[in-house]
């Protein structure tokens, strides 16, 4: 993960790039990517065997465990509220949770309540994993989670309503400009550019490589989805709980049996628990980042390999001023790079009173800019800005 400030020199003609962050989640080390899906030839019959429990003492949870849909907080929450409920049932006293995301911190909470002693082992500096706002160029910046897709009947609703977070309703507003500034019309747009902005964008792979048929109840809650303005971190606050929290701490080893589960971090430091909930992304699990002992059984292995992990990357620009179109959204599809490489914006002006403005790649294009300098990212990000709002125009 990088996110940097740019030097205020750069933009072109009177405009002025501020600043700048960039994420590169597929080389994140802590998540090798920003959420699963399933690829071709795979379906969600993987996720019973990713997310049994093992000699009911070590537990997963995670928004690519959930039996329904994928890829969300939602999804993350649920998961580890249920297996909270489970080993809830079972009365151990004294539990490890690896992974400070929703996940884990959902679940934390909930055993907290039934006054079980809960210990968070978390590898990054911050809780909140794959749920990030970012404050470096002013305004509450999401490099991670952005929206809750449906808020009919979703738990972050609620979550969000019992802590008064502030939400907004986004609109589809959508502007398409041409690579010498002119509007292009939704009819004249080509075919290829809804699939990149609604399946690659969305779902952070190729769509050739995707099982599309799963995808098409959506996420799994009705209504419109919304936006924190001051940033999806604030939902963190809904999930405290009377747990330890052990930041920068990244586990290595897990050894489990009938008598307990113990837990190994990179400092070599060893602790015994009843029982553990494993709630790492998929990525971290597919590189083999931890190391059970006994390995884990061949069809957890099976499933973890088969269940693809997705990248969605993001670009905000800080400029002086706001000079593009007054649209949440907006498409570059003839900016001369390769299709999928920023071709898909989202404006914030109007959100958060702040000149920023975000371009999403995803999929392919995100793991082929995954090899460019900070330098070269913002060229091309600028390059395709210059040609769709001419600076001599």
């Amino acid at each position: 993960m990088i996110d940097s400030r740019a030097d205020k020199k750069r933009g072109f003609g009177e405009r002025k790039l501020l600043g700048y962050l960039r994420t590169n989640w597929s080389r994140d080390p802590y998540s090798y990517g920003s959420y699963s899906h399933f690829a071709k030839g795979t379906d969600r019959t993987l996720v019973a065997p990713l997310a049994k429990p093992l000699v009911d003492r070590l537990f997963f949870a995670g928004e690519a465990m959930h039996p329904h849909y994928n890829s969300t907080v939602h999804a993350a929450l649920e998961s580890g509220q249920k297996v909270a409920a489970l080993i809830k049932d079972a009365g151990y006293a004294h539990i490890a949770v690896i992974g400070a995301g929703v996940s884990g911190l959902a679940a934390a909470q909930l055993l907290t309540e039934t006054g079980a002693a809960v210990t968070i082992y978390e590898a990054r500096e911050r809780i909140g994993g794959r749920v990030w706002t970012n404050h470096d160029l002013g305004p509450p910046l999401d490099l991670g989670a952005s929206w809750i897709h449906g808020m009919e009947g979703n738990p972050l609703t609620d979550l969000a309503d019992n802590k008064g977070i502030r939400r907004v309703q986004n609109d589809k507003s959508l502007t398409i400009r041409g690579g010498d500034g002119r509007r292009i019309s939704n009819l004249s747009a080509p075919d290829w550019l809804t699939t990149v902005t609604d399946v690659q964008n969305s779902l952070g792979a190729d769509p050739e490589r995707l099982n599309l048929a799963l995808y098409e109840k959506g996420d799994g809650h009705a209504g419109p989805d919304v936006i924190f303005p001051g940033g999806y971190a604030a939902i963190l606050s809904a999930l405290t709980g009377d747990y330890a929290v052990k930041l920068s701490t990244p586990v290595e080893a897990i050894a489990y049996g009938q008598k307990g589960v113990t837990i190994r971090d990179a400092g070599q430091a060893k602790e015994h628990f009843d029982a553990a909930i494993v709630t790492v992304p998929l990525g971290v699990l597919k590189r083999g980042m931890i190391a059970f002992d006994p390995a884990l059984p061949a069809e957890k292995r099976d499933a973890i390999d088969a269940m693809a992990m997705g990248t969605l990357d993001k670009l905000y620009l800080l400029f002086d001023e706001a000079f593009w179109d007054d649209s949440t959204f907006i498409t570059t599809p003839e900016n001369g790079l390769p299709r999928g490489q920023f071709n898909d914006w989202m404006t914030f002006h109007r959100y958060l009173d702040a000149p920023v403005i975000l371009a999403f790649n995803g999929g392919p294009a995100a793991l082929a800019l995954a090899e460019d300098s900070d330098e070269a990212l913002l060229e091309k990000a600028l390059a395709t800005l210059e040609r769709a709002y001419p600076s001599d125009k």
